[in-house]
């Protein structure tokens, strides 16, 4: 896995909300690599973005980030980084 294909996945979830590609962040959320884990984690905070409808207003148009699914995990950063 390589952040390409990372940063792919987090504009297909974060815009699509395809749900293959919030599973592929997941994943690359839990890896071994700290700039990986972090890009996932972040693309993942982001969360969903339904498309918006005409006269919707921006607060109304966000679905819910990952973070819902994701427990906070202290060990996701070794080193005491965060995201």
């Amino acid at each position: 896995m390589d952040s390409n294909y990372v940063f792919i996945c987090g504009v297909m979830w974060c815009r699509y909300g395809q749900k293959d590609a919030l599973s592929e962040l997941m994943r690359a959320a839990e890896c071994k690599d700290a700039d990986l884990s972090a890009l996932a984690l972040a693309m993942l905070r982001a969360g969903y973005r339904s498309p918006r409808k005409k006269n919707s207003s921006p607060a109304t148009s966000f679905g819910a980030p990952a973070a819902a699914v994701l427990p906070q995990s202290a060990n996701c950063f070794p080193n005491g980084r965060t995201a």
